[in-house]
């Protein structure tokens, strides 16, 4: 289903570093009370925008049970319950939308545009490596968490007997996927080695990347974000 809007990497990886950095350093005061209620929302709107909906609406409905609580619930509970729901708050209103943000930077992001972003910004060879590799290794890796689980369920380890073995339940389930884990960090590295991601000279892409009216509007947003966090942080 052809897309209704195009967001360059480039944009995406400012606004991944900008929400992620702003949420969880900006006080809950001043300008903030009114910009942290905008970068939550900012990966919902993107989310919905990519037809992702249903992952856009399980962030919206604990977002917004979440500040819900927050100003009805919370101010009248005491005692440990307290400083339990000012953990779960500080947790899903500091850490849940920059998640989210890297969901979709991961999710919208083909490893093709991904490098070409990166060698248009000039970042190190080695960065870019890591990067296209970590990129990679994490749909890999959830894919072998599956089979896991299919084997594990041949075992009869499903459900409620997992509580009843443990042991065993973690020991088929951590073992097979930490030799997983290190086969499959060697086996793309190799691979994008052997595409030539390492050579010296440049390399063509594909990928043709363009700033679009919608990539002005966020980067516009996220200057005057860092502009008001240096003014309110530092100055």
């Amino acid at each position: 289903m052809k897309r209704r809007i195009q967001i360059d990497p480039r944009t995406k990886l400012l606004l991944t570093v900008t929400i992620n950095i702003i949420t969880v350093s900006a006080p809950q005061n001043g300008w903030f009370l009114y910009i942290l209620p905008i970068l939550w929302g900012i990966p919902a709107i993107l989310l919905l925008l990519y037809q992702k909906y249903k992952i856009a609406s399980y962030y919206l409905i604990l977002l917004v049970s979440v500040t819900t609580f927050q100003y009805t619930v919370a101010p009248y509970i005491h005692g440990v319950l307290f400083f339990l729901s000012l953990g779960i708050i500080s947790i899903s209103l500091r850490l849940l939308p920059g998640i989210m943000m890297g969901y979709f930077l991961l999710s919208t992001t083909s490893i093709s545009e991904l490098v070409a972003a990166l060698e248009k910004l000039h970042m190190p060879r080695g960065f870019i490596i890591s990067l296209s590799v970590m990129f990679r290794f994490f749909p890999t890796l959830n894919y072998e968490y599956i089979y896991i689980q299919q084997a594990m369920a041949f075992r009869g380890l499903t459900g409620f007997s997992m509580l009843l073995h443990p042991v065993k339940a973690m020991e088929y389930r951590l073992i097979p996927l930490m030799v997983s884990a290190s086969k499959i960090g060697n086996e793309l590295t190799m691979a994008s080695l052997t595409r030539g991601l390492s050579a010296p000279n440049k390399r063509t892409n594909v990928s043709q990347l363009q700033f679009y009216l919608q990539d002005f509007l966020l980067i516009t947003t996220c200057i005057v974000v860092w502009l008001i966090f240096i003014w309110e942080v530092f100055l």
